[in-house]
């Protein structure tokens, strides 16, 4: 009897391991499905930032730089003897055209980190739902304990005054007021000046070092 109850037991734990890895499974299926969609809905100036950022941010291309610096520096400084120089010392061509490319590049860079931006606040406000779900399902949970705790007369439940203060649903709207009061409360507080206490010191040791 005892070996049949602890065989039962370990088949369930095991299907209870089973559904959670599956359930672990589905929310990273989920989770790349809506990675892929937001790639898919990029625009295309999107797709072109979002390639040239990642080629950017690559060995390759600072590899291609250094060649091209050391190149266009040698044949210019008479190093090197393969063509004319075209651009001598302190090489305004080659100044004007890093210009340019830094100049488009940080665009590209700005419209990438725009939509990555906007991703990740889509994606926050989503964990924000989440959790107000889950906040009200542990209010629900903990009021459905505190009946039960009354009903089968536990002390320790029906006696317990935070019990009742964590089955009420926190007013969010509320809470996002108080802590935008309070940010700007900080704001607007002035800097304090160091204590007077700081400055007696200094000028008792003024006065001890003139005598």
């Amino acid at each position: 009897m005892a070996q049949y109850r602890a065989a039962r037991e370990k088949a369930m734990r095991e299907q209870m391991e089973k559904k959670l890895l599956q359930r672990m499974g589905d929310h990273r299926r989920e989770l790349s499905a809506f990675r892929a969609q937001a790639a898919k809905n990029r625009s295309l100036p999107v797709r072109v930032a979002d390639k040239l950022t990642s080629g950017i941010g690559s060995i390759p291309f600072l590899i291609f730089h250094v060649c091209l610096f050391t190149f266009w520096i040698g044949l210019n400084l008479h190093i090197l003897s393969v063509g004319q120089p075209f651009d001598p010392f302190p090489f305004g061509l080659l100044t004007l055209m890093m210009t340019l490319e830094q100049s488009l590049l940080t665009i590209f860079i700005i419209i990438s980190q725009n939509r990555a931006s906007e991703t990740a606040d889509l994606r926050n406000e989503m964990d924000l739902q989440i959790n107000i779900l889950a906040e009200e399902e542990i209010s629900k949970i903990i009021h459905m304990l505190r009946l039960i705790g009354e009903k089968m007369d536990i002390g320790e439940i029906v006696n317990d005054h935070e019990v009742r203060v964590m089955e009420s649903p926190i007013n969010h709207v509320e809470l996002e007021k108080q802590t935008q009061q309070e940010i700007d409360d900080s704001k607007s507080q002035p800097e304090q000046s160091p204590p007077a206490s700081d400055a007696v010191p200094t000028a008792t040791n003024s006065a001890t070092a003139s005598n």
